[in-house]
């Protein structure tokens, strides 16, 4: 199985995490699986409980998200979830792992995004990128899932017009965990993610360090 990461849905987590690096931030995927392939068209986040090394999304943020896609997109679906690790690298904790294997019991095919915003909010270089996508395997390990930017011209428009969709069908919340006054990173849009990362196929596995 592998995964297939559109720029919108990307994008949205980077800015996402980027926005507070001083705790985790986690949010739910959006997309479909199409040929053995999860594809994640958009990310949506809501109301959150937080730390610098721990985060739990309200239950009641899956429950809006499903109701609104049923009722209104029904062609996609809750395939997974990310969450950051600010300054602390990608892997999964303990807690993540038992969150996975809930999310893989509602969802078999079901992903998890790591994301390490810190070094690369300093550098903006793709090389400082951290992120990885993993699954739980029948014997409760761990695996990697390899994944790729999706780029395709007429699926990344698709997925943009489905993101801007669910902007206005998903009532807006404030998060009570990001402090907005205190952020002093860059903003990111479509246009700039899409830029960004065209001359990129694929995103490798961050180094161990």
């Amino acid at each position: 199985m592998r995964a297939r990461i559109y720029p919108l849905a990307l994008g949205k987590i980077l800015h996402h995490s980027i926005s507070n690096l001083n705790q985790e931030v986690a949010g739910l995927m959006v997309g479909k699986v199409v040929s053995d392939v999860v594809e994640v068209w958009d990310a949506v986040t809501g109301l959150q409980q937080s730390s610098p090394a721990y985060v739990k999304l309200e239950e009641s943020v899956m429950a809006l998200v499903a109701e609104v896609l049923v009722e209104n997109i029904p062609d996609l679906y809750i395939v997974g979830w990310y969450h950051s690790h600010p300054g602390l690298n990608v892997f999964m904790s303990p807690i993540d792992i038992e969150t996975q294997k809930a999310y893989q019991a509602m969802f078999p095919k079901a992903i998890a995004l790591v994301i390490d915003p810190v070094q690369f909010s300093a550098s903006w270089k793709v090389s400082d990128l951290k992120i990885g996508v993993f699954r739980i395997d029948k014997n409760e390990k761990v695996v990697p899932v390899r994944f790729t930017l999706g780029l395709q011209r007429h699926k990344v428009l698709e997925s943009t017009l489905i993101g801007l969709q669910m902007i206005d069908l998903i009532p807006k919340k404030p998060d009570t965990n990001e402090d907005a006054k205190g952020s002093t990173t860059k903003m990111l849009d479509i246009d700039s993610i899409v830029k960004f990362f065209s001359k990129t196929k694929k995103l490798l596995p961050n180094k161990k360090g």
